[in-house]
């Protein structure tokens, strides 16, 4: 075989997501993602690779090798720079809830109900679908279906990129994975948009652990795993259930030391709850008033970790918040889409 001239730049390569209208089933437009990072799919088959009783010789052999898909978990992790665009089909799959009156909310007494794989009328609140687009030639393209976002933090850093928001994903799927590449052309990416979230969006109000604070660094960590039900044609689950064993979300933060900030490793001793606006950030004093997409209020929050100092070019206080249900009418975790 002659030695292959060609090369290619990683740069080539484009990233797009969607929602599922039904659920297992591939869609072939998607909103691309300005990425940052990207690993190739886990596609996690079942593999045996060891010598089978009865089989030829002593060493292993072509026909002791196996493989399986049915029942494989694919995992999939993505990072890139969140946009109006993006931002509602990526937090409504990773909280599970489809958005309302603008935003997405996990409420008090959180426990959804499994959700049917095929089931139409779906959305994003399910399940998404991400296209992998190479170079036309040779192929190197793949979708992969039903996902669900397990892990999703978004992050924002003052004094970096002019404070805009970053995200990074984990998605999960037992869907089948394409055994080959396919050529570019399958799937349609639009070209990704430049409505940046920035932490200038929020200047009006901005509280961590009830006290109007200097936020200098942002990250908010969203953990709802799910688990495949039943086992379907090809592997394909029953069912999904989200939020087994537990909806998570967490918010590191770093902020201005100062007389607002200076009790936060006594109320971490105490496990003290901060309330009403553990973590608020919005562009009004009212949330159902405030109007800037990315905006994130937790109600009942507590020291996850200790807060520890950070002597930068300014002391600061970093401190991670978790929030909590106060089993009445708090919203755990609300984010505005829209």
């Amino acid at each position: 075989m002659a030695f292959n001239t060609s090369a290619f730049s990683p740069k080539e390569w484009t990233i797009g997501v969607a929602e599922e209208t039904t659920v297992g089933t591939a869609v072939t437009s998607f909103k691309g993602i300005e990425v940052e990072s990207i690993s190739m799919p886990s596609i996690n088959d079942l593999r045996v690779m060891e010598k089978r009783a009865g089989s030829t010789g002593r060493v292993l052999n072509e026909d002791d090798l196996f493989y399986l898909e049915a029942g494989a978990e694919h995992e999939f992790s993505v990072g890139g720079t969140l946009t109006d665009d993006l931002i509602p089909i990526l937090v409504e799959n990773a909280m599970g809830v489809a958005v309302a009156s603008d935003v997405v909310l996990v409420d008090s007494a959180h426990a959804p109900a499994s959700f049917l794989h095929g089931a139409s009328t779906s959305g994003s609140h399910n399940t998404v679908c991400f296209a992998i687009d190479g170079v036309s030639s040779p192929a190197s393209s793949y979708t992969l279906k039903g996902c669900v976002i397990e892990s999703l933090t978004i992050s924002a850093n003052a004094s970096e990129d002019g404070g805009r928001y970053k995200f990074e994903l984990t998605a999960k799927s037992r869907s089948p994975f394409e055994s080959t590449a396919h050529a570019s052309s399958v799937n349609t990416i639009a070209a990704y948009t430049e409505n940046f979230i920035f932490l200038g969006d929020f200047s009006i109000d901005k509280t961590v652990f009830a006290q109007a604070v200097v936020l200098d660094t942002l990250s908010l960590a969203i953990e709802n795993p799910v688990a495949f039900l039943g086992n379907g044609a090809s592997g394909v689950p029953e069912a999904y259930m989200r939020s087994v064993p537990e909806f998570k979300a967490t918010a590191s933060c770093g902020v201005k030391f100062d007389a607002n900030t200076a009790g936060f490793i006594d109320s971490w001793r105490e496990q003290s709850v901060a309330t009403p606006k553990g973590l608020y950030i919005a562009s009004h004093a009212t949330w159902g008033s405030s109007t800037a997409i990315g905006g994130i209020k937790m109600d009942n929050v507590i020291f996850a970790e200790q807060p520890s100092y950070d002597e930068g070019d300014f002391m600061k206080i970093n401190c991670v918040l978790q929030s909590i249900d106060d089993e009445s009418d708090s919203e755990i975790l609300s984010i505005r889409v829209t």
